[in-house]
């Protein structure tokens, strides 16, 4: 296939094509003098010594990722034939799970494009223009493959603006879907999915959830930040003595106690800053707690430091801290290292039983670290 000039990107020359294993290249790094490409479309970009670099979707419109490779190759196309046959090896990698992430954005090879399945309905989230033109498309290969009751466009997400999309929330059928019980992991959870004031299930965290849950027997287990509450109701599945699970959200915290009660276990649940709330407690309130705070906090990584000095000061020895950094930009280092001086401060250690990342269905890429955006540790606290 022969490379027309309106499908080829150059980098300048200044750039070094060896720093671009990452997927992502910056609108300023870009030569675009005599480029006729539009927004949307596919390109080659081609480095000042003629180093292909491979095929990717250009929009000017996001300068920090004004390219984002889909291919190594050059003079890929990114249109319905390339999406169908990466949708299928993306789902091919997946397992036979009810409830997971089905494509992954840039870690499966379709900027922009998430789809999620709970039970017998999907989500569709199209967070670029490109993933956003095939959008029909790509429901009805979802359609033919799984069969499911209902499919759900989730293009609530802020990153819609930046491309000048609108922001909906829509089902393919047209009709409302009213919230449902979905079973995950031997709990029941009810997900209103069309609803954004209603909490929505971390996928991203289901290995977690066991894991934690299997050294939580006979604590006294705080979920801060527990949005639906899959980490208490686990820690009492497998023992825990008491949990009490926080949200600020008033609204969650009133579906949490609903989960409980479906599931036929006690949560205390307290409507209140977790922040807030840890720093009052003393000394044995707790021998486990559990801290996944929203994306957003981990940009303050001041805050996220003191929450941490909390959390330290209220373990006792032999006490369990279960902490997750939801943030691309947070490196696992930058991350331990907060975690590390936050116990320092307060004459603390711990012991490392796990770090943790992404599962299966959440793919992490070598030369793309911000994939990696949810790490953890797993401390034993001395």
């Amino acid at each position: 296939m022969d490379i027309f000039k309106e499908n080829v990107l150059r980098l300048k020359r200044s750039v070094s094509a060896k720093t671009f294993g990452h997927p992502w290249v910056r609108l300023t790094d870009l030569n675009l003098v005599d480029s006729l490409l539009v927004d949307g479309n596919a390109a080659t970009l081609i480095a000042a010594d003629g180093y292909v670099l491979g095929s990717g979707i250009f929009d000017r419109r996001n300068p920090s990722a004004a390219w984002r490779r889909f291919s190594w190759a050059e003079a890929v196309a990114f249109d319905e034939s390339y999406i169908a046959d990466a949708m299928q090896e993306a789902l091919g990698r997946r397992g036979e799970s009810d409830c997971q992430r089905l494509i992954s954005s840039d870690a499966d090879y379709l900027p922009g494009l998430v789809v999620e399945k709970y039970g017998d309905v999907l989500t569709i989230t199209t967070e670029t223009a490109a993933a956003d033109a095939h959008l029909n498309m790509i429901a009805e290969l979802l359609k033919e493959h799984f069969a499911p009751q209902e499919i759900i466009f989730l293009n609530d997400c802020k990153g819609r603006a930046v491309y000048g999309m609108d922001r909906e929330v829509r089902t393919l059928s047209g009709n409302n879907l009213k919230g449902r019980w979905v079973a995950i992991d031997e709990l029941v959870y009810r997900l209103d999915l069309m609803q954004a004031q209603k909490p929505r299930f971390f996928l991203d965290q289901r290995e977690q959830h066991s894991l934690v849950a299997s050294l939580c027997e006979g604590r006294v287990v705080l979920d801060a930040y527990s949005h639906s509450g899959a980490f208490a109701m686990q820690a009492l599945r497998a023992g825990a003595e008491h949990v009490v699970a926080t949200d600020l959200s008033e609204t969650f915290v009133k579906a949490i106690g609903a989960n409980a009660q479906r599931n036929e276990c006690f949560i205390e649940t307290i409507d209140c800053d977790a922040a807030a709330f840890l720093a009052e407690r003393t000394v044995g309130d707790f021998d486990c707690i559990i801290l996944d705070p929203p994306a957003g906090m981990a940009a303050d990584l001041d805050a996220l430091k003191q929450l941490h000095v909390s959390a330290f000061r209220c373990l006792p020895a032999g006490g369990v801290l279960a902490t997750y950094c939801r943030s691309g930009a947070i490196s696992l280092e930058t991350f331990e290292r907060m975690v590390s001086v936050a116990a320092a401060e307060v004459g603390r250690e711990g012991r490392i039983f796990a770090r943790t990342g992404q599962p299966f269905d959440f793919p992490t890429l070598l030369n793309f670290p911000e994939s990696n955006y949810l790490k953890g540790l797993i401390l034993q606290v001395d």
